[in-house]
């Protein structure tokens, strides 16, 4: 099979790409007359299409590149963060987004300057544009990578950064909020459908079959020579494991509330519906969804391995797991299929990307832009600015993406990323919604700026021991497994001093 991309394959890919531009084209007929309507389409979207568009926003080419990568090099111990991700679904379906609805917000720091002050909305919204800039970026770097890998070089990794944001652009900045939850519900069913039929091909190429990669994954052997079993969940409910089995369970619940309940990027795709009742189930269902899902990857993660100890050849000089996948698309699948996967590798960056950039546009705008500079003028001015602020925030991610072209592991990088800023806002935002509690918004953010100072700063001491070889046994754990505790502090120690600091 010849590497890179044939005339077939730029068939499909030109194909999505003139999907996406007429989705776009006919989302923007509808002229938006505010930024309501913009950002959330006027909350008119059906809830399967919600539905969709969230799932969408959750899977990103982390999860196209990186979860298979967990499944080669590892095994199924990250799906045991879905515990917690179930049991946030439902906690902020039935209450922080009721929340946001009562209010009928547009950004949800609204809802929290109605409860906290301006200057805790502010704080929020500020945290939220920091962590969702560089945590996107790293999605961007994702999908790059993959695009410079199945090119054969072809492609320039600045190329394929250029190219994907500007793709995105092109239908997001036009049609808004309603491009974004149609075009997202194509690329759901791309990406789900491209894996399955990966899947599919893997298994028809490895001997034997589905069985032998169930037994490949059973006795699986480590680079020290050691065997382990990928799939054994039991693994974890052992004694000995109990306490990781938990610190999984809590981390998932924690991090998912944050990222469900208190990150504009995928509580505006709920929103954005036309049954607020409707829109707590597409959470909810959300929620279960994503456990069959992770499995999907990881188990293509894990056929692969198979498949590699088959054909040596798939993984001869490879030094990181996460260009397993993409190695495979590019040199075994025929074209066509190569075509079909990388539009769907496409379809889950620019699924968590688009809507990524409508949320910092419409926090940026609502939070900031429209209370300050923005004074005064007319919606359909607010309108036209926050196009602007569309291509503003995609050139951040160009740069961005080109200072972290060289950073490994994609997927756990982008938690360790919000670890530091999702607690604190997670904080903030339970102190808002569940208390009644009278707190200066100045000591608020010095609560938050404070825990993410310190988290901040025990992870790169960790880091700088154990890269030089320094690190007592805390740190290497801390450095390897329980950086996840800084986004349950966070999410603890902001309400605990915000009860100590609060207003007789």
């Amino acid at each position: 099979m010849s590497p890179g991309l044939g005339r077939l394959d730029v068939l499909v890919l030109l194909l999505y790409c003139a999907t996406l531009g007429a989705i776009g084209w006919w989302a923007a007929r509808a002229k938006a007359k505010t930024t309501d309507d913009y950002f959330l389409a006027g909350r008119s979207i059906p809830w399967m299409v919600t539905t969709a568009s969230f799932l969408a926003t959750c899977i990103s080419a982390l999860t196209f590149v990186g979860t298979p990568a967990e499944g080669y090099g590892a095994d199924f111990r990250y799906m045991f963060s879905n515990v917690g991700d179930i049991a946030a679904a439902l906690f902020v379906a039935g209450v922080l987004l009721p929340f946001y609805q009562r209010h009928k917000v547009t950004s949800i720091y609204e809802a929290v300057e109605r409860k906290m002050g301006r200057t805790t909305r502010l704080a929020c919204s500020g945290y939220f544009i920091l962590s969702r800039t560089l945590a996107s970026t790293v999605r961007i770097v994702a999908i790059a990578k993959v695009l410079e890998v199945v090119s054969g070089g072809a492609l320039a990794f600045p190329l394929c950064v250029v190219a994907t944001v500007g793709a995105i652009l092109l239908y997001t900045t036009a049609g808004g909020g309603r491009a974004i939850a149609w075009t997202d519900l194509m690329q759901f069913c791309l990406l789900i459908g491209g894996a399955i039929v990966a899947l599919f091909y893997i298994a028809a190429h490895v001997p034997g079959g589905f069985p032998a990669i169930v037994d490949a994954g059973r006795r699986a052997v480590r680079p020290d020579g050691s065997v382990y079993n990928k799939f054994n969940f039991l693994e974890l409910l052992k004694p000995a494991n109990l306490g990781l089995f938990a610190l999984l369970a809590v981390w998932g619940f924690f991090n998912s509330s944050a990222a469900y309940g208190t990150d504009q990027d995928m509580v505006q795709r709920l929103l954005a519906c036309n049954d607020e009742r409707k829109a707590r189930w597409s959470l909810a269902l959300s929620g279960l969804v994503s456990i069959p899902i992770s499995g999907l990857f990881l188990f293509i993660g894990v056929s692969l391995y198979a498949y590699s100890r088959a054909h040596p050849e798939l993984i001869a000089g490879m030094t990181d797991n996460d260009h397993v996948f993409p190695r495979f698309i590019l040199t075994a699948m025929p074209h066509g299929l190569r075509g079909l996967l990388l539009a769907a590798v496409a379809s889950a960056a620019m699924g968590s990307s688009d809507s990524a950039l409508a949320s910092l546009a419409t926090a940026f705008t609502v939070d900031f832009y429209k209370p300050y500079w923005g004074a005064g003028k007319s919606e359909a001015e607010l309108v036209k600015s926050s196009k602007r602020f569309f291509v503003g925030f995609g050139a951040l991610f160009v740069v961005f993406a080109l200072l972290m072209r060289d950073l490994d592991n994609l997927l756990w990088l982008a938690f360790r990323m919000v670890a530091y800023t999702y607690g604190p806002l997670l904080g903030a935002t339970l102190v808002a919604t569940l208390t009644n509690w009278k707190v200066d918004g100045r000591k608020v953010l010095g609560l938050m700026l404070s825990c993410t100072a310190l988290t901040f700063t025990l992870a790169m001491t960790a880091k700088w021991r154990v890269d030089h070889h320094v690190a007592s046994s805390f740190w290497t754990q801390l450095h390897a497994t329980y950086w996840r505790l800084y986004v349950v502090f966070g999410a603890l120690a902001v309400p605990a001093g915000c009860w100590i600091l609060r207003e007789s």
